[in-house]
């Protein structure tokens, strides 16, 4: 999540960063499967806290963002809104919290009102490994990509022959050969007190 709150922070805080990379961003929009379609909705109803979500990897991330953005204090033991109900052919999706969930969690959805503000970035680039396990990261990260073309937001895109998270630290990977350069290229040093620092 990382990659995506280095986006979504230019985008909401204009002005904190000169220059973002995003290494393989996630949530920059929908994929090949809905939202709704990957945590375990009878599971989250049933749990009392997050351990009884044991190892459903879907399901404590997606609870995380419903606590994020759809929380509700008076919804113990949880204090969020679920989105939908049931499971598999009996899911039951609701449209205005779906849509509430979108529109504040995905990076698609927030570009348009600030398409601007990324405009001002000395530079803007990531990335995201082809051969993601979950497809979903692919395909919305090169839609993602396009939508900023859209927008006209100069950015540097790139999907690498590679996994998630595959080759970034190692010598010669992705924070060496790609991410060190570009913000060499981007980071500006202004005088300030007389202290240097980088923006």
């Amino acid at each position: 999540m990382g990659g995506y709150g280095a986006i979504r922070t230019a985008m909401v805080a204009p002005g904190v960063f000169g220059s973002v990379y995003a290494l393989h961003p996630v949530g920059t929009g929908v994929g090949l499967q809905t939202m709704n379609s990957r945590p375990n909705f009878e599971r989250l109803a049933a749990a009392r806290s997050l351990d009884d979500l044991g190892d459903d990897g879907f399901s404590r991330v997606f609870l995380g963002m419903y606590q994020a953005f759809l929380p509700n204090p008076d919804k113990a033991p949880l204090y969020a809104d679920l989105p939908a109900s049931g499971r598999g052919e009996r899911l039951a999706t609701d449209p205005v919290l779906t849509a509430k969930l979108q529109n504040a969690f995905l990076l698609d959805r927030l570009l348009p009102a600030h398409a601007a503000d990324l405009k001002d970035l000395r530079g803007l680039m990531f990335d995201w490994g082809r051969f993601d396990g979950n497809a979903d990261h692919v395909v919305a990260n090169r839609a993602f990509a396009g939508l900023l073309e859209e927008f006209g937001v100069p950015n540097e895109a790139e999907e690498y022959r590679g996994w998630w998270g595959e080759r970034h630290w190692t010598p010669g990977g992705r924070v060496e050969a790609r991410a060190l350069p570009f913000f060499a290229r981007t980071l500006a040093f202004e005088q300030d007190d007389a202290a240097t620092r980088p923006r």
